[in-house]
């Protein structure tokens, strides 16, 4: 309030005459009681701290909401994490744009006079304001469609991580390193995005690719991986593992062994202990065995 009325009585000081008494001064301060006219467009300090009052309201009021949502309601509907954001984050769209309308409405701003309002901002947004709008446009479309959710793991322009927020114009996603990534949402509207675990019910793919030398026991280096994948505890009996002989490159035999996971995000780890298991039984036994 302190701040107010110093911006108010600079402005009454800027635009007074040279020479004007203190009375003067006092008089045209007390005349903006009557408010600014720009137009068809009467400001009044009053309504302006009813504007004021009416926004800080409501956006109290929608945080309460926003929080009553994500901590006391959503957790015990059926809905995921990623949903339970995503409404979340809509909520906050909408509430935001009803608190912007009721500050106006107080105001004393008529519907002709929010239009003209708003088709004064439509020029800005035209010279300036396309990749805001883009992006903010954009959050919608993931918000409604959800190629994309909180949680799921995704590639996006060789970058790779967890979305961990979806703003109302950025995407936070945090890369394996524990840093964030801040992507304007309208990227993901754009461009292509692998999306590992868009279906949180699929399994994961385990690949190795294991060049062998060209007069290596074929049967018995497809026995060996064999082993391997049926021995782990975590490979999935079903779709069961397979061996392939993918290629001979020059004096290489190239063996292609797949198995599946129960999730995409065990699959580098597992594909990894399966690499550790094989390499000492594969040294020494890449030739026919007597």
């Amino acid at each position: 309030l302190l701040r107010l009325w110093v911006i108010l009585l600079v402005l009454i000081l800027m635009f007074a005459r040279f020479g004007e008494a203190p009375a003067d001064l006092l008089v045209r301060g007390i005349r903006l009681r009557d408010g600014i006219t720009i137009g068809e467009l009467q400001l009044r300090p009053a309504a302006l701290l009813q504007a004021t009052a009416v926004w800080a309201l409501a956006f109290v009021a929608l945080r309460l909401l926003q929080r009553w949502f994500a901590e006391r309601l959503l957790p015990t509907t059926f809905l995921d994490a990623g949903m339970q954001s995503s409404l979340v984050a809509l909520i906050g769209f909408v509430g935001s744009v009803v608190a912007v309308a009721l500050g106006l409405s107080a105001m004393g701003l008529s519907l002709t006079q929010v239009a003209w309002i708003a088709s004064a901002l439509t020029v800005g947004i035209g010279f300036g304001l396309q990749a805001v709008v883009s992006n903010f446009v954009s959050g919608l479309i993931l918000l409604a469609e959800r190629p994309v959710k909180v949680g799921d793991w995704v590639t996006l322009g060789g970058m790779e991580g967890d979305i961990r927020r979806i703003n109302v114009r950025t995407t936070e996603i945090e890369m394996p390193d524990r840093s964030t990534v801040i992507v304007p949402n309208s990227e993901f509207i754009t461009k292509v995005v692998r999306n590992v675990t868009h279906d949180r019910s699929a399994p994961g793919l385990v690949q190795i690719k294991l060049p062998m030398p060209l007069d290596s026991d074929a049967e018995h280096v497809r026995s060996v991986l064999l082993k391997a994948f049926n021995d782990h505890a975590e490979v999935l009996a079903h779709p069961e593992p397979s061996v392939s002989l993918d290629a001979v490159e020059g004096d290489k035999l190239v063996f292609n062994a797949t198995g599946f996971v129960s999730s995409p995000r065990r699959a580098t780890a597992i594909r990894s202990e399966l690499l550790f298991r094989l390499l000492p039984e594969l040294r020494g036994h890449v030739h026919s065995p007597p």
